[in-house]
């Protein structure tokens, strides 16, 4: 911005010494010689100006580049991300051992788990990819969410759809890290900022048998729920 106002305040200068040509009698080779020495100063200050920008440009560029572990430091750039499993059907995945938590949660903040997330975009929110946590929350988030509202579903998919899966939570452990590290469709809820995941589980024989649906915060990747869908 001090560049272009330099610059138009020369471009003024020229302009008023153009509207008032009588008065340097132009027309005269003393006159002429004048305008011409003033016209080659002008270009010389624009020239000046021109590089000085260009220099100050060059330095924040640099300042920028300085600064750039800092942002990361503080969660603005790449974190720390957990592998994402193999895109392969349930079976030979193994299971990571989830975190035990206590009733009533008593200890929200504690990790459970920690998962892969791809990066996510739908409409105008994005999320870069890291690392999407679940905490063992309360009614509202987490494992205890999910335990006491949809429990029963990741149970009964294992049980009878999915015998070979056996601990609902191995499965549920399958799904959501497949889902998150290869989703197949997002959306983004701005009433609450979050992105549903969603992504289809087969048989290794390629009979469909379920699609998980992920929901995370679309600020930091937390899981907030997740559970399977048959129809």
């Amino acid at each position: 911005m001090c560049g272009r106002r330099r610059l138009g305040a020369i471009g003024a200068e020229i302009e008023n010494a153009v509207a008032h040509q009588r008065a340097l009698g132009l027309d005269t080779p003393a006159g002429a010689r004048n305008f011409s020495r003033f016209l080659a100063t002008k270009a010389h200050d624009i020239t000046r100006v021109l590089a000085a920008t260009a220099a100050e440009s060059q330095a924040g560029a640099a300042r920028l580049r300085s600064l750039a572990s800092s942002y990361q430091a503080v969660g603005f750039g790449p974190k720390p991300q957990e592998p994402p499993p193999d895109p392969v059907p349930f079976p030979p995945y193994q299971p990571k051992v989830w975190a035990a938590c206590r009733a009533r949660g008593q200890d929200p903040d504690k990790v459970v788990r920690t998962f892969h997330h791809a990066p996510m975009s739908a409409r105008f929110r994005s999320l870069p990819a890291g690392d999407s946590v679940l905490y063992c929350g309360n009614d509202k988030y987490g494992l205890l969410h999910i335990q006491a509202k949809h429990g029963r579903q990741w149970h009964d998919i294992a049980d009878a759809r999915w015998p070979s899966a056996g601990n609902w939570r191995y499965l549920a452990d399958y799904a959501i890290g497949a889902t998150l590290a290869y989703p197949e469709r997002v959306e983004y809820n701005q009433d609450n900022d979050t992105f549903a995941v969603y992504r289809r589980m087969s048989l290794p024989d390629g009979r469909y048998v379920f699609t998980t649906r992920v929901i995370i915060s679309a600020r930091d990747g937390k899981i907030i729920t997740a559970f399977p869908q048959t129809t």
